[in-house]
Order: C-alpha cells, then structure tokens, then sequence
C-alpha cells in the first residue's frame, strides 16, 4: 500500500478508529449502529466493497486495483508475451 499510498508521519500517528465504519456507513447509507449489527460476512463485503468504491475514484486507486488484478492472475496472458517476442519456436 505504501507504494501506491505513502502517508507521512503524523499520519501513521494520528488515525481513526471508526473510519471504516464512516465510510462503510456513507456508502450504504446505515447509521453506525446498524453497521456494526450486520452479520460479520456481510460486513466484510460492504467494508471490501466500499474499499474498491473509494479507490476507484483516484488514478492512484484505480492503478492499485489493477495491480491487484494483475496480480491474482494464475493464466499466462499469451498475446502479451507473443508482441514482446517471447513466443518459442
């Protein structure tokens, strides 16, 4: 995160508790209360959910979610390597 995220001092210092749940309140439109009785899997899909919104709204975001993509790929992307020449004969 920090690569695509550097935060300074004081901002490692000076953080909040119940950020995640302010956000995850604005995206859903709960109150607090009602976040924190959700059922703990629907709470973490709103909390992912909320996260992906939130970045999606940045280049730096979007460049981060990319990354993760590229990232969980398990299948070669064979067009990729074949205009860069490494297709073996």
């Amino acid at each position: 995160m920090n690569k695509y995220f550097p935060s300074e001092k004081w901002e490692e210092e000076i953080c909040t508790h119940t950020g995640e749940i302010k956000a995850i309140s604005e995206y859903t439109g709960l109150n607090f209360t009602q976040v924190y009785d959700l059922p703990y899997p629907l709470f973490l899909l709103y909390r992912r959910d909320t996260t992906i919104h939130t970045l999606k709204q940045f280049d730096k975001g979007k460049e981060f979610l990319k990354t993760l993509w590229r990232l969980q790929q398990t299948e070669p992307d064979l067009e990729a390597i074949r205009r860069r020449g490494g297709e073996r004969r």
